[in-house]
């Protein structure tokens, strides 16, 4: 249909409270919180649970930093420590992260 973004891989895990809490340990089993925090809310990375985002990122885009890596930052790939579901898992807790914020 040409809509915008239809090509976009789409996070399956979207509103799915388990998939955010599993996420949350995946987030901490695979030692992000080294840079972002325990809460993902930052240290020597950034705050992945606010707004101040250089970019305005979709699920694709935050799920192909966990993948992939950013060039020209400390942030690493981890593609081959994780699989896709575990990466959208991770996407969802930061989202629902981000959701508690803006509720309180």
């Amino acid at each position: 249909d040409g809509a915008r973004g239809d090509d976009e891989p789409r996070n399956p895990f979207t509103g799915d409270a388990v998939a955010a809490a599993e996420g949350k340990l995946l987030f901490l089993k695979t030692g992000c919180y080294a840079c972002h925090g325990h809460e993902a809310e930052g240290a020597v990375g950034p705050d992945l649970t606010d707004d101040e985002w250089i970019y305005q990122p979709t699920d694709a885009m935050i799920f192909n930093t966990i993948a992939k890596g950013r060039r020209g930052t400390g942030m690493a790939p981890f593609a081959d420590q994780l699989t896709p579901e575990q990466i959208w898992k991770i996407v969802e807790f930061l989202r629902d992260k981000n959701r508690q914020r803006h509720a309180k």
